[in-house]
């Protein structure tokens, strides 16, 4: 059985679209497969405690722009 990934990740993530590129290079060095598992975080928030975006504190939104900006530049990717 070849050797495997699970990578669980969300179509609305700007997280995972600024992942997905390096995912599949360490994929690729290894040598191993990605077995995508897509998860609703609607679904997901309420039996974790999270909140989705729009219900988060104004200075958690802000951080998260800023924490995102910081990453999108390092991997150097623009937004689509």
């Amino acid at each position: 059985m070849p050797r495997a990934i699970s990578y669980y990740f969300s179509l609305m993530s700007p997280w995972a679209y600024l992942g997905h590129s390096q995912l599949g290079a360490v994929a690729r060095r290894h040598e191993v497969e990605i077995d995508y598992r897509p998860v609703n975080l609607m679904e997901l928030f309420p039996q974790t405690g999270g909140l989705p975006l729009g219900k988060r504190h104004a200075s958690r939104q802000r951080y998260r722009l800023m924490e995102m900006q910081r990453w999108r530049e390092a991997r150097d990717q623009p937004w689509c």
